[in-house]
């Protein structure tokens, strides 16, 4: 998928991230991204799209779990994952 986006963290620094997949969990949209050279994905609720704007939030730790265990499920053939 090679969809490219720019977040900002809490300090004002922009950080780019792959977007590897949406995945819907209990009625919710969540993305899943990836850093360049970083192993760990990142789990985020999309809370509202306005055309290429995205609002995204921090997930609890149990929802990033379901979600990226749905996304494990979806992609076996696209990745591969070592746990």
């Amino acid at each position: 998928m090679d969809d490219i986006i720019i977040l900002v963290d809490e300090n004002g620094v922009e950080q780019e991230y792959e977007v590897l997949d949406t995945v819907e969990y209990e009625g919710e949209r969540y993305v899943v991204l990836i850093q360049e050279d970083d192993d760990e994905v990142s789990v985020l609720k999309i809370e509202s799209e306005d055309g290429d704007d995205l609002e995204l939030v921090v997930c609890e730790d149990d929802v990033i779990e379901e979600v990226y265990h749905i996304f494990k499920e979806n992609n076996t053939d696209n990745y591969d994952f070592d746990d």
